[in-house]
């Protein structure tokens, strides 16, 4: 029977249950949700699908993989197939002998920043500036014959204190000043691929409360680590929406496999966040991932990863 492969040198495998706690918003994946009109019309079928029996097309200079064969139930991702097909599936996968799963090292994270209001930066540095004033005019005092302080040093020490009172209460007082919100710019970028993920490890790493029964838990895949660095999104409502791509079937969409869910992110002004994103194994040789971030149904960041190969082992071992 096998288990979950050993960390690399210089890895320390993360306790499931030590999940670090904060208040940042990011991605959860109970909240997806198969996008609309993307699903397979056919029936599952009660036979595993057997990938050397596809047909091909012999339009292109290489085979390609026929748009019906791509299209059955189970192809682009084992859980859609009815669940004797998924226990029949996972069995045979045991038989033989699958490579060994990965482990998740690392947990969904925001990193947030605020830029802070400008009239509080040019009142603090007016301060500085006066405070510098008057320290000259002290120390020219100091050195002269002069014992009483000048108007010059009275002046630059006021202006200095009440300057930075007003700075400080301007950057760290609610209500006070004015905040203009940085105009809005996103980008998006797939940073990791970690292969080989059980879907329950996936499921414990990112604190879902979606339980996984028995054989959907041991299903494997690719979890995809996106960077996505948001500024001026304070009051936007974001969606995330991802799906699986057969690069030898003219890029057709795998069946079952796009997903669309919230991207919650923190009222401040500029933020970046880590968003890992799950996706199963299709039977086809090798597949990519496409991500698309919208907001009020507009496109506002892409990104794509490169081809990644499939696995004929879809399930780990008990």
């Amino acid at each position: 029977m096998l288990g979950t492969a050993a960390p690399a040198a210089g890895q320390v495998q993360d306790d499931p249950a030590a999940a670090p706690a904060g208040d940042a918003k990011v991605y959860d994946p109970d909240q997806a949700e198969p996008v609309e009109k993307t699903t397979p019309e056919a029936t599952p079928s009660d036979d595993v699908i057997v990938t050397e029996d596809a047909e091909t097309t012999e339009e292109e200079k290489e085979p390609q993989t026929a748009n019906e064969t791509v299209q059955q139930p189970g192809w682009g991702n084992a859980s859609d197939q009815k669940r004797a097909v998924k226990e029949k599936e996972a069995d045979q996968d045991c038989r033989r002998t699958p490579p060994p799963t990965s482990s998740m090292l690392g947990y969904p994270g925001a990193v947030a920043a605020s830029e802070g209001d400008p009239i509080s930066r040019l009142l603090l540095i007016f301060a500085l500036g006066a405070l510098l004033v008057a320290g000259v005019a002290y120390l020219i005092r100091r050195k002269g014959t002069a014992t009483e302080r000048g108007p010059l040093e009275s002046v630059s020490t006021i202006l200095g204190i009440l300057g930075a009172v007003a700075g400080l209460a301007v950057q760290f007082v609610p209500g006070i000043g004015v905040h203009e919100k940085p105009l809005p710019a996103v980008s998006m970028k797939v940073r990791d691929i970690t292969p080989r993920i059980r879907h329950a490890e996936y499921a414990r790493k990112t604190n879902s409360k979606r339980r996984l029964r028995g054989v959907d838990g041991r299903e494997v895949g690719n979890v995809i680590w996106l960077e996505i660095h948001l500024e001026g999104y304070q009051d936007k409502e974001l969606m995330l929406q991802y799906a699986s791509f057969d690069p030898e079937a003219n890029h057709a969409l795998l069946p079952g496999t796009a997903i669309k869910a919230p991207l919650p992110h923190g009222d401040v002004d500029a933020e970046t966040q880590f968003v890992p994103i799950w996706v199963g194994y299709p039977l086809s040789e090798k597949f990519e991932a496409a991500f698309r971030l919208l907001e009020g149904g507009r496109v506002q960041a892409l990104a794509q990863t490169s081809e990644m190969r499939s696995s004929k082992y879809r399930y780990s071992c008990r």
